[in-house]
C-alpha cells in the first residue's frame, strides 16, 4: 500500500478484535475526521460495528482536539450500518445519487453520516438545516 495510507500523519488504523481473533478493521484518515470500518461478513450483527464505531468516535474526539466534526459513508441499503451511525449519536447529512460501485457493476446510492464533537460531549444530536 500506499506510505501513510495505514499510519502516519493523516492516518491512523487498528484491528477489531473479538474473542481474540481479528474481525475487522477500522481506519481514520485526514486524520480524524473521516473514517472506513469493515467487518468480517461471518462476524456482523453481533454489534460490533456499534461497539467499534463508539469506541472511534471517543478516540477520535479524546486524541485529536483539533477536529470539530467525524464523518461516514454507507451504502443506501447498508441498512445495519444506518442503524449504527444513528445509534452512535451520527446524523445523516448527505445523499449522493449513484456514488459506490458494488462488485456486480450495479451503482449504489451513498449516504453521509456525521457526529460534532459538542453533539457528542453534551449526547445530543443536531440535524443540519435543510434551507432548500
Amino acid at each position: 500500500m500506499r506510505d501513510g495510507y495505514y499510519a502516519g500523519s493523516s492516518a491512523r488504523t487498528f484491528w477489531i478484535v473479538a474473542a481474540g481473533e481479528r474481525v475487522g478493521l477500522v481506519r481514520a484518515y485526514d486524520c480524524g475526521p473521516l473514517f472506513d470500518l469493515r467487518i468480517r461478513p461471518d462476524m456482523r450483527g453481533r454489534g460490533i460495528g456499534a461497539a467499534t464505531l463508539d469506541w472511534l468516535t471517543g478516540y477520535l474526539f479524546t486524541e485529536l482536539p483539533h477536529i470539530t466534526r467525524i464523518e461516514g459513508q454507507t451504502r443506501r441499503d447498508n441498512h445495519a450500518m444506518r442503524k449504527v451511525f444513528r445509534g452512535g449519536g451520527y446524523v445523516r447529512e448527505a445523499h449522493y445519487r449513484e456514488a459506490w460501485p458494488g462488485s456486480d457493476g450495479t451503482v449504489h446510492d451513498s449516504v453521509g453520516y456525521a457526529i460534532l464533537r459538542r453533539d457528542w460531549y453534551a449526547g445530543t444530536t443536531t440535524q443540519p438545516a435543510w434551507d432548500e
